[in-house]
């Protein structure tokens, strides 16, 4: 068996299939280690992740796999301290639930307009854009969840489904949000309210975690083709049997390898499909402290960020005494490019930074670094989920298995990713014997 990947979902399938005794796979990941989206970099004694993660899951398993079995109990469970900056006033996430504090101007906007839109009568809308206007209202909507998420998905929102909503944005009732404008934050919303973090080897701890559970993993080994007919795959100009292949890269990178006539409309699936990259800068600040909160959103276009974490919160073991850290991430796509070459893009994020108080003019930047993760989300696209089963028929036709965030096309979870490992594991096996 070919498992073509080295993240958390190709990881997770070789350590189930471990587990069911089958050691007869081999991992080929083109990167020079393991971990995929979910490694951590370390630079001079500050540890980033690929842009900010946090651990939590509603999945029994996952949660007992995740905290006693890859993290060994070398974690620290946290409160979410999370915020979004807006004209110049931190209010606590999610901003429907916490307008106090807030312009009373942009308050009575924010209760009118969810007040009219609750019980302003039936409303069916076709996209997000108008799911977030009938969901919320105009106040809601246009202080915050219209901006935030143009700037995180880099497309018109109006081209967007909204199928994936139910378990990503948090909903209070109207009673909550009234309360939350009357009074100081009351409670916690999101399934993120608590989460874990590793102690020490930022997010990378994850999959590292998986290592000593597999075997069979060959790095710097990207493959090149895949036949179907030979059932052989390429890589470095060897070409190896497979009787069963998982793939967690993208959908239509697994499409494009295939050396074989593949059926137009499956093409057309496939590159039908959408996503988005995501810059992340990393700064090492020579100041202790700068923030106490994990991460703060920014829904204002004149900040090139949407999202900024703070590594040194998140484990006391992320940067050294009395330094604090940085990752501010810009969402990019063929929608919405950056016309920026990557150290205009490093100042505009300083200048932003500096504009919102998050770092001083005197303060010492120790050192800059720049990532690009592409892809980074899936996007929701209204056709996304029947191309994705047309996809999907296609391949496992020919005994190719999608996983993982990529291979499924969903906006996943590491915890998600983890089971989806999980099951294609169980699934090839099952048709093996």
């Amino acid at each position: 068996m070919v498992i073509i990947g080295g993240g958390l979902a190709g990881l997770s399938t070789a350590y189930h299939l471990e587990q069911q005794g089958f050691t007869n796979y081999r991992i080929f990941e083109k990167d020079s280690r393991a971990g995929g989206l979910c490694k951590s970099l370390v630079i001079d004694d500050f540890t980033f992740d690929y842009a900010t993660h946090i651990l939590y899951s509603g999945d029994s398993y996952a949660e007992e796999l995740i905290k006693n079995k890859l993290l060994n109990n070398e974690f620290d469970s946290q409160i979410r301290k999370s915020f979004v900056f807006y004209r110049g006033i931190y209010t606590e996430y999610p901003f429907q639930a916490h307008l106090y504090g807030q312009d009373p101007d942009i308050i009575q906007e924010c209760i009118l307009g969810l007040i009219k839109a609750t019980y302003g009568g039936a409303s069916n809308p076709r996209n997000f854009e108008e799911w977030i206007y009938s969901t919320f209202g105009s106040g809601i909507a246009e202080h915050f969840m219209l901006p935030y998420n143009r700037k995180q998905w880099a497309i018109d929102l109006s081209r967007m489904s909204y199928d994936w909503v139910a378990k990503r944005v948090p909903i209070p009732k109207i009673e909550d949000v009234l309360e939350g404008a009357l009074k100081p934050p009351q409670r916690k919303y999101g399934p993120n309210a608590y989460f874990w973090y590793p102690l020490r080897g930022g997010m990378g701890a994850l999959p590292d975690g998986f290592l000593p559970y597999i075997r069979n993993i060959s790095l710097n080994s990207e493959i090149s083709k895949i036949s179907l007919p030979a059932k052989e795959v390429e890589v470095k100009g060897e070409r190896l049997k497979y009787d069963k292949l998982v793939s967690t890269i993208p959908l239509p990178q697994t499409i494009s390898l295939i050396a074989d006539d593949v059926p137009t409309e499956v093409k057309q699936a496939a590159e039908s499909l959408e996503y988005n990259a995501v810059y992340a800068i990393n700064l090492a600040v020579d100041r202790p402290n700068i923030s106490s909160y994990h991460w703060v959103y920014f829904p204002e276009t004149k900040y090139i960020f949407h999202r900024i974490g703070f590594p040194m919160n998140l484990s006391p073991f992320m940067a050294p005494e009395g330094e604090s850290s940085i990752t501010a991430e810009i969402s990019v796509s063929k929608h919405k490019p950056l016309k920026m070459g990557q150290d205009e893009i490093i100042e505009a994020v300083i200048a932003g930074l500096l504009e919102c108080g998050v770092i001083k003019k005197g303060d010492g930047i120790l050192f800059r670094d720049f990532r690009r993760l592409d892809p980074a989300y899936v996007t929701y696209t209204p056709n996304r989920r029947e191309n994705v089963e047309l996809v999907h028929s296609f391949l496992n036709s020919n005994d190719i298995y999608p996983c993982g965030r990529f291979g499924d096309w969903e906006y996943s979870n590491m915890d998600q990713s983890i089971l989806s490992g999980q099951k294609v594991a169980q699934a090839v096996t099952k048709n093996m014997t």
